[in-house]
């Protein structure tokens, strides 16, 4: 009797178990969605907080890079005869018209640009010709004094000449691409950059074709 009962326990508890491996499925079933919603909102609310400290970050380093980058303009507003000797006609002779045209171009691109970008107007072609001049620094940098030994070499100034220039085209660079990020007047006033370009274009491509 004790086998007996022990085999239809045994055999009883077989077919209840595909019932309960079907019922664990169904709730398991049932609780995805609920565990996804959960995720999902996990990843919204961290991207709530994220995306204004992010920018924060982006409105201090354009600004912060701007304030750094205007006394390299006024520098050169001062000591525009320095300048034109010691680099523009010394490294870069084979531009056409005058030494002092090129410094105070620099000096304007530095000064003017810094200001358009610390606020944000017209943030793309501002960065982007500061790129160009901080481009330019850097090879004046490395036509003087050479890659001094770039990246391992400790220099006797204990800085490579061109690092400064070098970071900002990176960072100018960056802006130059991606714009000057929510707070800024091209997203503020003029309802975004590009957009305001491509708003700007379309507008003189039909009052071309009117005329």
């Amino acid at each position: 009797m004790t086998l007996l009962t022990t085999l239809i326990a045994s055999t009883a508890a077989l077919q209840r178990a595909p019932l309960r491996n079907v019922a664990q499925r169904k709730a398991q079933n049932a609780a995805a969605p609920v565990r996804e919603q959960q995720a999902t909102g996990l990843a919204e609310n961290l991207e709530n907080v994220l995306e204004p400290v992010g920018d924060v970050v982006v409105t201090a380093m354009r600004v912060g890079t701007c304030a750094l980058m205007i006394h390299h303009g006024l520098d050169k507003i001062v000591n525009v005869d320095g300048f034109s000797a010691n680099v523009v006609q010394k490294f870069f002779g084979f531009l056409p018209g005058p030494a002092p045209f090129w410094t105070l171009s620099a000096a304007a691109t530095q000064v003017v640009g810094a200001g358009f970008l610390a606020i944000g107007l017209f943030s793309r072609p501002a960065a982007a010709a500061m790129t160009a001049t901080m481009l330019t620094a850097v090879i004046f940098h490395l036509e003087n004094t050479g890659p001094e030994g770039f990246p391992l070499a400790v220099v006797k100034q204990h800085s490579y000449n061109y690092e400064l220039a070098a970071m900002y085209v990176l960072v100018l660079g960056y802006f130059s691409i991606a714009g000057a990020g929510p707070w800024s007047v091209d997203e503020q006033v003029l309802g975004g950059e590009l957009e305001f370009y491509e708003q700007t274009f379309e507008n003189a491509k039909a009052k071309l074709s009117k005329d």
